[in-house]
């Protein structure tokens, strides 16, 4: 079998354990005789999956308990909008723009909130070759967005 390497933004390769166990698991997940891509999203097996999930990212990422963690579908472009619609309360939105979704985003959020969407740092100068260093994060920011690829 040909194994194809893909290092487009979005899905990419997954390590074999992990797809030779999602084949095992296709047609009954944990036993349940369902797969999960059938179970209730309501149900405890599926809510153990996104415990699991969010705990191995939290361990990855080094995300501390007092930030929240969002699984939330629509694709990226969805999100541009859905993140200062959901998040920006009284404060300011701060946007560190490392490439074309970066600007997108900021983009999306300027389009919504005005002058409350910030940029703290830019790599346009750059091409956006690199991540920004982000020498000073002003107060009253409600969150701050990154898009890392």
């Amino acid at each position: 079998m040909k194994k194809t390497w893909n290092f487009s933004a979005g899905p990419a390769i997954l390590p074999k354990s992990v797809l030779e166990k999602a084949q095992h698991e296709l047609l009954s997940y944990e036993n349940s005789g369902m797969s999960v891509m059938e179970l209730s999203h309501r149900s405890s097996l599926f809510q153990a999956v996104i415990d699991d999930a969010e705990a191995h990212l939290r361990q990855l990422m080094s995300i501390p308990d007092n930030y929240k963690v969002l699984f939330i579908q629509g694709g990226a472009t969805l999100q541009f909008a859905a993140v200062p619609l959901n998040l920006l309360k009284d404060g300011k939105a701060g946007y560190i723009v490392s490439g074309s979704w970066g600007e997108k985003a900021y983009q999306e959020a300027a389009t919504l909130v005005g002058d409350r969407a910030v940029i703290l740092a830019n790599t346009k100068e750059n091409k956006h070759t690199l991540i920004p260093e982000v020498t000073e994060i002003p107060e009253g920011l409600d969150y701050i967005h990154i898009t890392t690829n």
